[in-house]
């Protein structure tokens, strides 16, 4: 039976590292060791965690912070076992994962990447819908999440994750190395892995330069491979990629409101549920939620706030800058869409998270051209109403009504139109 190493950055963490572990020490899977790297954290409670823990299994090795990349080699190296998983110290295998991904690289030799379905949680409950891995795929994108089996000599055969990805992705250049050494890649067909996205996620707050800076580093270590598959972005760059935006919270501390005091996250043309976590700060004076960057028809189906004592309630003191709402949607013809969430300023200072609950009907253009309709529409409707009174002869009695009688003075004719009131 090989053995399985086990290797879980932590920085910070102390407050979900106790679960990913016991996660571990439950696997089915006997053969295993746990080295956790203590990665510089900082944070006093953290470190009074890693205190307590105690178990023959477990190793937990302290070094200076010098990033995920590095946290991961670090441990690897220290690591006895022939097959290696990551684990990132917020998130949770399943008991039979450990046990299955190494059934495949004892059997497959050809194999040197095994991972399988995940399940997202925390501020997401939902199945990780990744595409299913080929070559074409994982070079538009990276496929495969960071807690995948592999061997620790393909991780010697590569040099290891490279350090210098200082802004995430550092997975996806250590999947392609192996991909290089000829390396198969097996995803068993159950979920086994849950990751936990969190409002401050580090790969859904990456800014759009630090984006650029990684591939670039990507693109310049794996030249050859994307050369000999130039075809793939010759076809991307033809086809009509589905456009993500742009969901903001501002937040008013006295200053006003300013993309620097805003806490961002992106979104698609799905349904979604969009968690923002309020950062600690002083003097919250008002909040303003813009659910994308573009026109837009939605629907809100609900906003849940949760305050610092953990208690949620439901919230409808909002008001928007729709044009106009239609069966419970709200049509906004504008490029910049937002709610105003009226609450005192006591409420403000206990208040911890907003969750919004909304769907998406259209966007962009696509929601300018249902805009435009329902207006048309709304005016075909006024013009047959008003030709249906016309033909009533309603409107000729009205107007008729309405002009002074013959030999009426004003005083009197006032008193006439004033009567029926």
């Amino acid at each position: 039976m090989a053995k399985v190493s086990v290797i879980i950055p932590c920085y910070n963490q102390g407050h979900y590292v106790l679960e990913t572990l016991d996660s571990v020490l439950h696997q089915t899977y006997q053969n295993i060791e746990v080295v956790i790297v203590n990665d510089g954290s900082d944070d006093h409670y953290t470190l009074s965690i890693l205190d307590q823990i105690d178990f023959k299994t477990v190793q937990i090795i302290h070094t200076s912070n010098q990033g995920l990349a590095a946290a991961r080699n670090n441990g690897i190296s220290q690591a006895t076992g022939d097959f290696i998983l990551p684990l990132d110290a917020d998130d949770l295998i399943k008991p039979c994962y450990v046990e299955q991904a190494a059934a495949v690289l004892e059997k497959r030799l050809d194999v040197g990447i095994v991972y399988c379905r995940a399940q997202l949680f925390g501020a997401l409950d939902t199945e990780w819908l990744l595409p299913p891995y080929s070559l074409k795929e994982m070079l538009q994108d990276n496929v495969i999440f960071c807690s995948a089996m592999f061997r620790k000599s393909d991780w010697e055969g590569v040099g290891g994750y490279d350090s210098g990805m200082i802004y995430g992705w550092e997975d996806y250049d250590f999947w392609l190395s192996l991909i290089e050494l000829g390396r198969e890649v097996y995803q068993i067909p159950e979920i086994l892995f849950s990751y936990r996205v969190a409002s401050d996620s580090m790969v859904r707050s990456k800014e759009k330069w630090q984006k650029v800076s990684m591939f670039k580093r990507i693109f310049e270590r794996h030249q050859k491979m994307f050369t000999d598959n130039i075809e793939v972005w010759i076809n991307t760059l033809l086809e009509v990629r589905e456009k993500y935006y742009t969901s903001k919270l501002y937040l008013d501390t006295g200053n006003g409101l300013s993309d620097d005091g805003c806490v961002s996250r992106k979104v698609d043309g799905n349904s979604y549920e969009i968690q923002f976590s309020l950062p600690q700060c002083q003097g919250l004076e008002a909040l303003r939620f813009d659910p994308v960057d573009c026109p837009v028809v939605l629907e809100i189906r609900k906003i849940i706030l949760t305050t610092v004592q953990g208690e949620s309630r439901d919230f409808t003191a909002y008001t928007s800058n729709c044009d106009f709402q239609l069966n419970g949607e709200s049509f906004f013809a504008t490029d910049d869409p937002f709610y105003f969430l009226h609450l005192t300023r006591e409420e403000l200072a206990i208040l911890k998270t907003v969750t919004v609950r909304l769907g998406f009907k259209a966007l962009g253009e696509e929601a300018l051209a249902r805009i435009v309709s329902e207006q048309h529409k709304q005016i075909q409707k006024i013009t047959r109403q008003l030709k249906e009174l016309e033909t009533s002869g309603i409107i000729k009695a009205a107007g008729k009504a309405c002009m002074p009688h013959e030999n009426e003075n004003v005083l009197q004719y006032f008193k006439r139109q004033l009567k029926p009131f």
